[in-house]
């Protein structure tokens, strides 16, 4: 819970809040020093700004589907002073604007069912559908297949959730690698009490008190 003080500095763009899983699947990303780095399904930005913060010399681009969350992302990320990021709209499932090898690293922080920040927001139990594990997962590889060929050679690739379902992560990191034998599953660069026996990492608000991500991270 914010302080008042923590909450005027917020207001007035002083400060930016960001749960602390939400941080570290950013610090998860890792941009070579003047590098290229893709953030495809970005909205609402947080994870763009600490990366661009983190690797100031990167080319960094960033985009998601619809207009109203483009435009907020364009905000947010100027709010965070990286007006510098190249902001885009595209359908991450269909054709990107983008050639093959383009990026050093990309990130999909995909959309997902949200299951791991329900104690900030209670409400998702309401809105998650019965057929979501079975629609979420099959858009989540379409995504993550249709921006591998942007990796280039020995780049990375994360993939990350805030959901707690195995449907919309393992099942979805294995199919994904088991589809594409150019890509090979990596330690993701997070503490080693978040990783887990499958080379992935999970946060877990019961355990942690932090919101429920899941990173993985594969090399090309």
């Amino acid at each position: 819970e914010l302080t008042p003080m923590l909450r005027e500095l917020n207001a007035a763009g002083r400060i930016y809040c960001q749960d602390e899983a939400s941080q570290m699947v950013a610090n998860a990303v890792e941009v070579p020093p003047n590098g290229r780095f893709l953030d495809v399904c970005a909205a609402p930005g947080g994870k763009s700004g600490l990366i661009a913060a983190n690797a100031p010399r990167a080319l960094i681009a960033a985009g998601d589907l619809h207009r109203s969350r483009v435009e907020f992302l364009k905000a947010n990320l100027a709010r965070q002073g990286c007006g510098e990021v190249s902001v885009l709209q595209y359908d991450a499932e269909a054709t990107l604007p983008f050639g093959e090898g383009s990026f050093d690293a990309v990130l999909v922080d995909a959309p997902c069912s949200g299951t791991g920040t329900i104690r900030r927001n209670p409400e998702i139990r309401y809105s998650v559908a019965s057929n979501d594990l079975d629609e979420m997962p099959r858009k989540q590889l379409r995504i993550l297949t249709n921006v591998s060929n942007l990796v280039k050679r020995g780049g990375s690739l994360v993939y990350s959730t805030c959901s707690l379902e195995r449907e919309e992560n393992e099942l979805v990191a294995q199919a994904f690698t088991a589809g594409h034998p150019g890509f090979e599953t990596v330690m993701p660069k997070m503490p080693a009490r978040f990783i887990t026996d499958d080379k992935c990492a999970r946060t877990w608000p019961h355990r942690d008190g932090l919101d429920g991500f899941f990173v993985a991270a594969f090399r090309r």
